[in-house]
């Protein structure tokens, strides 16, 4: 092989090489591309429409709508949520119960609600929480309002 033949093969090796580095980075740097447009549920919704919408949201990296559906002090853990997620699948929203505002650090006359779920939850490639592995998962949502007519916000979540 001569000199110039080695080189061009060279360039190509080094070309090859850095747009897989590229795209590698990129993957892991940039979030996820938006798949769908979720609603914000509205006003009168529900606790379970609440975190229908947010699991929805999440799902289709809706960043937006999931922002929305929390509670001001929580929103930075649904940014994270949403770019960490892959999929959700198998959700199982299941009926609210309320409970005592102190119980989770609220005061009266805030109102709370717990929601249970379930769901198989699917990490992207080198994210993932270390809270919850893949597969499926026993979850709930914490939610609160000031008032009956005050929309439902999220502001907590786990397996408590």
């Amino acid at each position: 092989m001569s000199k110039g033949s080695r080189r061009l093969v060279m360039g190509v090796v080094l070309g090859v090489s850095v747009v897989i580095v590229v795209g590698v980075v990129a993957y892991l740097l940039l979030l996820p591309r938006q798949s769908d447009h979720i609603a914000v549920p509205a006003h009168n919704a529900t606790p379970e429409q609440v975190v229908t919408a947010y699991l929805d949201a999440l799902n289709a990296h809706d960043c937006d709508t999931a922002e929305t559906v929390m509670a001001s002090d929580a929103k930075d853990s649904a940014r994270s949520w949403c770019r960490q997620v892959a999929s959700l699948t198998d959700v199982d929203v299941r009926d609210h119960f309320t409970e005592r505002p102190e119980l989770s650090g609220r005061s009266a006359p805030e109102e709370v609600a717990n929601v249970p779920v379930t769901f198989d939850v699917d990490w992207r490639l080198f994210h993932g929480d270390v809270s919850m592995p893949e597969g499926t998962t026993t979850w709930g949502y914490l939610l609160v309002r000031d008032s009956p007519d005050s929309p439902w916000r999220i502001f907590g979540q786990g397996t408590g």
